[in-house]
């Protein structure tokens, strides 16, 4: 990993020394573009789209076929012909009893405009199909972004709920305690054994959590997180502010789902031309070469033929075939406007999307550190009498909820960043843009 990548990673992700062990998000990017079925789809339709480029090719170059056959004619008919008085009489045979056939045909289309055109919507078919795949990997790449970060972010709150627990059994402690000194009553002993109660449950739902997000993140990949070692996972960021929006929107050409679905809007413009030439005659020309034991008067076993063909049809389906292509390339034209928008819309969305997930995580951290306050200065109070149950029990689960929030600010805001750079076509781990301001 170059020094680019490695002050990207560590401006977005920072994971607490050896109690981590999940592996890095690269690990799971370059899994799945080996395991994915969506990789895996994509590039078997981008192979077919490349055969069948082949197979378009194929039928404008010249093509070679050989025919045999065996033929037992009732009888056979030979003649002894007396062409020159001064030489002996030819011998012709016109049918034998066994006869023996072999042609060997060249044919080469020579002009055949409507054919060349499909050729060249052939091939920017795959150009299509070769973006299209790259699209799909950056698509791929940005849900397993988003299954890693949500994972971190399920590590990080069974952490948060595994403290909070023990902090309620304290508390519980701490009021039985009380109880026992007889400044306290038995309802504040059930309330606090609810709590811890409370607390089993929460952290249930974060280890379930942290093991669906586990196993999401190994369908899309392939590959297994490693959870043994898993106690938190604190992610953070310096809350920098991104480049300008336009830093972020490229040209069409550069983003892979836009040059995909420009390559389809050629293609479809250029078999509608195709559809056109139809209208032209077509000339082809074929060399044959025959073989066989039935000479007749020639007395030669093989001879070759040599033809050219010139061939023009015309009928209202022909207008027809023109006017559903014209409506193909039209379709193609609505469709990359919209996928233009679309593509478009969503770098200035996730654009948005992180400005907004700065200010929420900024607000999080100071609402932890309000919430964690005050919750110690009710447990203090509690402690000397000065404060009831509820407001300890209340201040504890204001700061367990505003570690939660924390969390999750934290891993929207860090997916956020690696999802603005996906929208825009670039591979994060490669070149990511500078922080504004740096």
């Amino acid at each position: 990993m170059n020094s680019i990548i490695r002050a990207f990673a560590l401006a977005t992700l920072s994971l607490s020394g050896s109690a981590f062990a999940l592996q890095p998000l690269e690990s799971f990017v370059r899994a799945a573009h080996e395991g994915s079925p969506d990789n895996l789809e994509a590039r078997a339709s981008l192979a077919q789209q490349q055969a069948q480029a082949d197979a378009v090719l194929g039928g404008a170059l010249p093509g070679l076929s050989a025919r045999g056959t065996y033929t037992r004619n009732q009888y056979a008919t030979e003649l002894d012909l007396k062409l020159d008085p001064n030489a002996p009489p030819v011998h012709a045979v016109i049918t034998p009893l066994n006869q023996l056939d072999g042609t060997l045909t060249l044919n080469v289309p020579l002009v055949d405009l409507a054919r060349f055109q499909r050729i060249g919507a052939a091939r920017t078919g795959a150009t299509a199909a070769e973006h299209q795949t790259r699209a799909t990997h950056l698509q791929v790449e940005a849900n397993v972004t988003q299954g890693y970060y949500q994972l971190v972010a399920n590590g990080a709150l069974v952490d948060a709920s595994r403290r909070a627990l023990d902090v309620s059994r304290e508390s519980l402690r701490l009021t039985e305690a009380r109880f026992g000194a007889g400044t306290a009553a038995a309802l504040d002993v059930d309330r606090a054994q609810a709590e811890v109660e409370r607390q089993v449950q929460q952290l249930a739902s974060a280890e379930l959590g942290l093991t669906l997000s586990a196993r999401t993140l190994q369908s899309l990949t392939g590959l297994t997180p490693e959870l043994e070692n898993l106690a938190s996972a604190a992610v953070q960021d310096d809350l920098h502010t991104e480049p300008s929006l336009e830093t972020f929107v490229p040209q069409d050409a550069q983003l892979p789902l836009l040059a995909a679905s420009l390559s389809l809007t050629e293609a479809a413009e250029k078999q509608a031309r195709a559809q056109r030439l139809t209208l032209l005659p077509t000339l082809s020309g074929s060399v044959t070469e025959r073989f066989t034991n039935a000479a007749g008067f020639s007395g030669h076993s093989a001879q070759y033929q040599a033809l050219l063909n010139l061939n023009w049809a015309l009928d209202y389906t022909t207008f027809a075939n023109i006017r559903v292509q014209d409506a193909a390339a039209s379709v193609a034209k609505a469709r990359e406007e919209r996928t233009r928008r679309a593509t478009h819309d969503a770098i200035h969305r996730a654009w948005s999307q992180v400005n907004a997930n700065i200010a929420k995580s900024r607000s999080a951290r100071a609402q932890v550190q309000a919430s964690n306050h005050a919750s110690e200065l009710a447990l203090d109070r509690y402690q000397v009498g000065a404060t009831t149950q509820l407001d300890l029990l209340q201040a504890q689960r204001d700061a367990f909820s505003a570690e939660v929030s924390r969390i999750q600010a934290d891993a929207e805001l860090a997916n956020a960043r690696l999802q603005l750079r996906l929208a825009a076509g670039q591979d994060p781990f490669s070149t990511p843009p500078a922080p504004s301001g740096s």
